[in-house]
């Protein structure tokens, strides 16, 4: 066999040896993510401190720190319950600043999908985006619609998916109604 063929065929043999360790690695650490289930935040946790950016330009705002109690509100562009409670929302942003409570919407998806998902809303204000890997803490599971409510000093008072009970108890609060309508 010629010495340049011999070469040519033990480099193929050699990058094909990296590849395969290459993919048997990463389909490892696959399997391990996949075996690993995400840690949720429940009630009694703290929030991690994450640094999100408003959609309509209004600047950079710290979630975890101590402040104002929250709800951060989970929606996706893609959800059909999400779309439809978007109006409805938005009233509830407002009741709720009056109330003294910081509601916002928090999302990783690109400011398009937001804004076509906000649109003829004033929303934009209150919502958050956030990187993937911060977002993935507040929401591993990428639940949507879903929520947290958040003390002012940072802890996890309930999370949940929006319409239940305590979903409802909070709209009963801000709303001074039985707020069963709108738990669908």
């Amino acid at each position: 066999m010629d010495a340049d063929l011999l070469q040519l065929v033990l480099a193929a043999l050699a990058f094909a040896v990296a590849l395969n360790l290459k993919l048997t690695l990463a389909a490892r650490r696959s399997a391990l993510r996949a075996l690993t289930p995400p840690v949720t935040l429940q009630p009694g946790h703290t929030l991690p401190a994450i640094r999100a950016t408003v959609l309509d330009g209004g600047g950079r705002v710290a979630l975890g720190a101590a402040g104002p109690a929250r709800a951060l509100l989970f929606l996706s562009s893609q959800c059909p319950k999400c779309r439809a409670k978007v109006p409805h929302l938005a009233s509830l942003v407002e009741l709720a600043g009056d109330a003294g409570l910081a509601m916002s919407i928090v999302s990783e998806e690109p400011r398009w999908r937001l804004a076509s998902l906000l649109r003829g809303t004033a929303l934009a204000s209150h919502t958050l985006r956030l990187g993937r890997a911060d977002y993935r803490l507040l929401n591993p599971l990428r639940a949507s619609p879903a929520y947290l409510f958040v003390d002012p000093q940072g802890t996890i008072e309930a999370a949940g998916l929006i319409g239940d009970a305590d979903w409802r108890a909070l709209e009963r609060q801000l709303t001074g109604a039985d707020g069963m309508e709108h738990a669908a």
